[in-house]
């Protein structure tokens, strides 16, 4: 890849500072080892507001590190911010953006960060600025409720099943956007709660906030995966010819982090060209991609393959892999909200993203089902009506 030319600038220190300063948004200054060198006003500012260290987010703090171990109200977007600045500040893309939110207990918040390299001289540092996009995503929440009520009226002229399983959706969207704030707000002072009051706690009282930790943390998985189902359900389709191949090798590099340190045998065999919406069966393929990752995290060396056979009418793509399985006299519960066939010491997870890949497939006018043998690996069905 051809690293792109940086922008170079050779100012003093005064004056690049008093730039930073006159920036309404968040702005740091790091170093290609990631040490944050210098941040506006409106950065320190913003930390002081949000409970934040100084040792972690001030100058002289290691910010990818900062990144990396994030825990807190805003916490979600750190890994991800880590790998685009290492990329961004090692030449391999020109430049890296995210979208994330982060409420405060007064209001709900989105912010964008935007990071951009340069050259001082022979260094190269990069340009960290996280924008204030509240106003806009606010303005997308209204018209996807208005949208929501429209499709509503629409759906309460149906069968009455049909009309009871909208109700639901609806509320699992609504209940998981209002609950989100206030579970992020948990976490972020109970992280609060621990430094202040450091000294103070005994055995018992780090016992009864590492318990508030987990449950929180579980929440928020729970009501994200609600989140995921009710957009699944309601998100109107766009339907076009969908190459399966680059949908689930899409979805597999969005799994990286999880590959980490995992010696996999990926095999990917020649898949079919379908009728879908490309997002929506790429949510699917990564809900069936992290299980199998997941489930055959205890092998040294696992296997996972997605293939495809064609039968009379339809595609039947696979997702294999040699993990612990299941027990195959419990598969009708795979499929089921909340529903787990392994103790959530062994694996952790909520247990809704069998059903929405059963949501998605189904809505694409297709089915899906599972197969397994405790100890023997698993393997999950997709069928596409062809046409």
């Amino acid at each position: 890849m051809t690293r792109p030319t940086p922008t170079t600038i050779d100012l003093p220190a005064q004056a690049v500072q008093a730039a930073l300063d006159a920036l309404p948004d968040t702005v740091a200054i790091v170093d290609e080892q990631g040490i944050i060198r210098a941040v506006n006003g409106a950065w320190v500012s913003f930390m002081q507001a949000n409970a934040g260290d100084p040792q972690t987010c001030g100058v002289g703090a290691n910010y990818l590190a900062a990144c990396e171990q994030a825990q807190g109200p805003c916490s979600d977007e750190g890994p991800p911010v880590a790998l685009g600045l290492r990329a961004v500040l090692a030449g391999d893309v020109p430049d890296f953006s995210l979208e994330y939110p982060c409420h405060s207990p007064q209001e709900q918040r989105w912010y964008c960060v935007h990071v951009r390299p340069f050259l001082s001289g022979q260094q190269r540092y990069a340009t960290v600025l996280h924008e204030n996009i509240t106003e806009r995503k606010l303005m997308e929440i209204r018209s996807d409720d208005l949208d929501a009520e429209v499709a509503q009226g629409v759906r309460s002229q149906t069968a009455d099943l049909r009309h009871e399983n909208s109700e639901l959706d609806a509320f699992i969207g609504a209940v998981s956007h209002d609950l989100r704030a206030p579970v992020r707000h948990l976490q972020g002072f109970l992280k609060v709660l621990r430094r202040r009051a450091a000294q103070r706690l005994t055995t018992d009282d780090q016992q009864v906030l590492d318990v508030l930790d987990a449950s929180a943390t579980r929440l928020a998985s729970m009501i994200d995966e609600l989140l995921g189902l009710s957009r699944a359900s309601h998100t109107a389709l766009h339907i076009r010819p969908v190459n399966l191949a680059q949908v689930v090798l899409r979805a597999w590099a969005n799994l990286t982090p999880e590959t980490q340190g995992r010696e996999i045998d990926w095999v990917a065999g020649d898949l079919p060209v379908v009728q879908g919406d490309a997002e929506l069966l790429r949510l699917a393929f990564e809900n069936l991609l992290s299980n199998a990752i997941k489930y055959t995290g205890g092998r040294a060396m696992a296997r996972i393959e997605v293939g495809a056979r064609e039968e009379e009418g339809s595609w039947v793509v696979f997702v294999q892999d040699d993990g612990v399985g299941f027990d195959s006299r419990y598969v009708h519960r795979l499929f089921g909200a909340f529903q787990r066939l392994h103790h959530e010491k062994e694996f952790q997870g909520i247990g809704l993203g069998l059903m929405n890949v059963k949501r998605i497939i189904e809505r694409h006018g297709g089915e899906v089902w599972a197969e397994s043998h405790v100890g023997d690996g698993a393997t999950f069905y997709l069928r596409f009506p062809k046409g």
